[in-house]
This record gives structure tokens, sequence and C-alpha cells, in this order.
């Protein structure tokens, strides 16, 4: 699971993105944290290997 982001690493997200924001707007974006976090895990993670992909093909022929 991953680490959930605290107020402040938001706060130094923003700062390096150079992102002004009201207290408003830091408001709303704080419920949405657990899910960035989540985003930011399934970028990370490596893709699976040709091996593991299930066979698939496609044909752009009828009845194939």
């Amino acid at each position: 699971m991953p680490q959930p982001i605290t107020e402040a690493e938001l706060e130094a997200m923003l700062a390096r993105a150079g992102i002004p924001l009201s207290p408003a707007q830091r408001a709303g974006i704080l419920p949405a944290l657990p899910g960035l976090a989540a985003m930011q895990a399934l970028i990370r993670t490596p893709l699976p290997e040709a091996e593991e992909e299930p066979a698939t093909t496609f044909s752009a022929d009828a009845g194939r």
C-alpha cells in the first residue's frame, strides 16, 4: 500500500510546480490525496514482461 501524501508534501509539490492555490483549493485537494498516492504507485510499478502477457491475436478478416 502506498504511503499517504501528507499536507506538507502536497505543499512542497505545489511549490516545486509553481502552482499557487488558495486555502479553499488546497482543502479541496486534500481528500483526493489517497487516490493520487495510489495512482503514483501504479505509475511506478514495472510493466509485466512480454511472456506474462496473455496471448491474443487480431484479425480483420471476418470469421477468423
